[in-house]
């Protein structure tokens, strides 16, 4: 059956004039001063309205310094009602005169910002995490200055187009949701409440621990349940991913998964298909469960880590993901019967050898229909929807939702360089998800990719908002209203100069424009803003940009420049322990380490087209460590072996060569059986001069370090031969590649 593009909420067509803003009092404002403004609970508030409350007035003190009262104690010129027609008398009274309230959606809100005869405006949810998204609202309509706030006058209802507004913290390798005091992730969640999110997924990476009862263990899940019951506190409802074959660090040998090089892994991993693998896998996913008192929903996850690739799991997606799945999703419903599963197709039909992935389980759907399953995740590394999920079976039964990469796309590492605005990239993604999935929930790594959360927040409030209007809200209420434009306009700049590996930016054409208007905008915000993380972390990556356009990375004076540039991320991002922070800094060597072909001519025998300038990789003394995507790649199709000739500028006496080889997954790749050199004085008579087969084993255990030749042999030309291709597996039968070359003298 052919997906069709869909709307859910079905009286949007009818409710259009509610939805949208409702200008009764268009161009009026109420100026808030001390002691102007109190805010009113219902009598029976929920904790989610009364921490609403909480969270409003903490916002407006951080802002303009105001202290506002909560209750009905002190006398104020205006009272804010805020709840529910259940939890407010008040509430109640007003949609009584109001009967048009009544016909919000689920989730939505209604604002009525002009003052009654009793001075009273309302903040009036449908639901309890209406009330909390509404107040958001109002919070990013109002604008402040030291000592007061302007509210807008106005009439206003709004609803969800989208029931799943989600967002995925991933809480490992000691990123920022792994290590960051909680009052810092509480904020991001609390946040990501008030932009009107309903859902939040985190992640018990297992292989970081021994077992269960490994204290570490005990400490991460109290901390994700912790996240847990700040979600729910706000009316959002609270997930665990699941790698469907995940496993300890110290899981039996016998019992572990089978690896094929190209897939993710963390050679822990069980197999499903052994009983023992699979009673194991089922014991320690009861015990995680059995951690949280309260889990709505979880995923079942395939790839990226997790998998097995030997014959009776085989294609993985289609076959023994689901066998793992089927046992998990019955021990989900044993202890939450009304939970819901989401299935994840990321990197479907992607790794080696994983052909079949989507056709297996568009087999199983159809055969089986399983009751168990509430929808699917689509992988959705890049900004299209993959095809296959277009022509999925029973896409009524089993709706779509996203998992946008806003973390690691064209960047690595990433959130080292600071913020990573990516309003293009989303717009084109959520172009083609536009009426075709249900909502979704963004892969965040951090806090640096904020802007894009907000995106995602509000494309599943509302898919039909204009790009730039999100992004001016968002400039609005975190920097100024009054720098929004400049703001916006910085936002793209910064896409525009985003692709990069390492210190490696690919496009920097746009970095003296970006700075120019940071510093523009940073001259004009007021204190709070200025010191902001969310905007030191714009600031900053405008900063090192600008560094990296006019004086490389290499130099001390350039090294001089970024070094307090990073030091401000690490601590923002409390990433001393972990990669998602600046890369480390690299110095070009000298005296006898002095690389001699470094920035000189060289010529390869042959190049894959889509690498036609490749070979300069070799020469530009860019690591893998610096940047793992700086390689070059010979074209098999042409020749077995292959040749590189490097042209030292003069005759010297050779000492030594260093090679780097191909690293992919944690393995060496396309190796060759063996290297020689040969010198020439003129680059048209070679003599050879060694012959070596010390070269890494293909499949190994990768390591960066550079592999050295003796040469002992004067000549200006260098020539590296390469032998054939260690990698006989196809796709990519035959293929060499190589990292680096560096030479140096006696």
């Amino acid at each position: 059956m052919t997906e069709k593009r869909f709307i859910l909420v079905p009286a949007i067509a009818v409710l259009a004039a509610l939805i949208h803003f409702q200008a009764a009092h268009a161009g009026d404002a109420l100026r808030v001063g001390r002691g102007d403004l109190r805010v009113l609970v219902g009598e029976q508030a929920t904790p989610v309205e009364e921490q609403a409350v909480r969270l409003f007035t903490r916002e407006v003190s951080r802002q303009t310094g105001l202290q506002l009262s909560i209750g009905g104690g002190a006398a104020a010129k205006y009272s804010l009602v805020i709840g529910t027609p259940t939890s407010s008398k008040a509430v109640e009274g007003y949609c009584q005169k109001h009967p048009e309230v009544s016909k919000l959606e689920p989730d939505g809100f209604h604002l009525a910002t002009a003052p009654d005869a009793e001075g009273r405006i309302y903040v009036i949810g449908q639901s309890p995490s209406g009330v909390v998204a509404g107040l958001g609202r109002l919070l990013r309509l109002a604008r402040y200055s030291d000592g007061s706030m302007e509210i807008p006058v106005l009439t206003m209802s709004d609803s969800p187009r989208l029931p799943v507004r989600g967002i995925y913290f991933a809480t490992h390798f000691n990123n920022f949701y792994h290590v960051a005091p909680l009052e810092e992730v509480d904020r991001i969640i609390e946040d990501f409440a008030l932009w009107g999110g309903n859902s939040l997924t985190v992640w018990f990476d297992m292989h970081h621990f021994k077992g269960f009862d490994d204290p570490a263990a005990q400490a991460q899940l109290a901390r994700l349940k912790h996240m847990g019951e700040t979600a729910r506190g706000l009316g959002m409802q609270f997930g665990l991913a699941f790698l469907a074959n995940e496993a300890y660090n110290t899981s039996p040998e016998n019992l572990r998964a089978k690896w094929i090089p190209g897939w993710s892994h963390y050679h822990v991993e069980l197999c499903p298909s052994k009983p023992e693998g699979l009673a194991l896998i089922g014991k320690w996913q009861a015990e995680q469960l059995s951690a949280f008192p309260a889990v709505d929903f979880i995923w079942t996850w395939p790839y990226d880590q997790g998998g097995c690739a030997c014959d009776e799991c085989m294609p993985w997606g289609g076959n023994g993901f689901l066998r793992a799945s089927e046992p998990l999703a019955r021990l989900y419903h044993e202890r939450f019967p009304e939970g819901k599963i989401w299935l994840s197709t990321w990197l479907f039909d992607t790794p080696a050898g994983s052909k079949g992935d989507f056709d297996g389980l568009y087999r199983y759907l159809r055969e089986k229909q399983p009751a168990w399953l509430t929808g699917i995740i689509a992988g959705t590394q890049a900004d299209k929807l993959p095809k296959p999920l277009l022509e999925r079976p029973s896409p009524d039964r089993y709706p779509l939702t996203c998992f946008p990469e806003i973390s690691m796309h064209q960047m690595n590492p990433w959130g080292g360089f600071g913020a990573n605005p990516l309003p293009d990239y989303c717009a084109r993604l959520a172009a083609d998800l536009r009426g075709r999935v249900v909502g979704g929930w963004p892969y965040s790594e951090g806090i640096y990719e904020d802007i894009n959360k907000f995106y995602w927040a509000q494309f599943y409030w509302n898919p039909e908002r204009a790009t730039e209007d999100v992004l001016k809200e968002y400039a609005a209420y975190y920097l100024s209203p009054e720098v929004a434009e400049d703001a916006v306009r910085l936002f793209h700049l910064l896409e525009k100069t985003h692709t990069r590996n390492g210190w490696r930016v690919r496009n920097l054409a746009q970095a003296d424009e970006a700075w120019e208007v940071a510093q523009a905008i940073d001259a004009r915000l007021a204190p709070w803003a200025k010191s902001s993380w969310r905007w030191r972390i714009l600031y900053v990556r405008a900063a090192i940009d600008y560094v990296l356009k006019n004086q490389g990375y290499l130099s001390d004076d350039a090294h001089a420049a970024l070094r307090p540039l990073c030091d401000e991320l690490v601590r923002i991002y409390h990433a001393e322990k972990t990669g998602i922070r600046p890369p480390a800094f690299k110095k070009a060597p000298s005296g006898s380490q002095a690389n001699l072909a470094l920035g000189r001519p060289i010529t390869a025998s042959s190049t894959r087209s889509e690498y036609a300038e490749s070979a300069r990789n070799l020469v530009d003394s860019i690591l893998a460590e610096d940047d793992p995507e700086n390689f070059w790649v010979h074209d098999p199709s042409k020749e077995k072996t292959a040749w590189l000739i490097v042209d030292l500028g003069r005759t010297v006496n050779i000492k030594e060569v260093r090679l780097q080889f191909r690293g992919i997954y944690g393995a060496f790749w396309f190796v060759p059986t063996t290297v020689s050199f040969e010198v020439s004085d003129d680059g048209k008579e070679f003599s050879s001069v060694a012959t070596s087969q010390d070269v890494p084993k293909e499949g190994t255990t990768y390591s960066p370090r550079l592999w050295t030749y003796p040469i002992g042999k004067p000549g200006r030309y260098l020539r590296v031969n390469l032998g054939p291709s260690q990698h006989v597996a196809a796709p990519y039968a035959g293929t060499l590649e190589l990292t680096e070359i560096e030479v140096s003298e006696q």
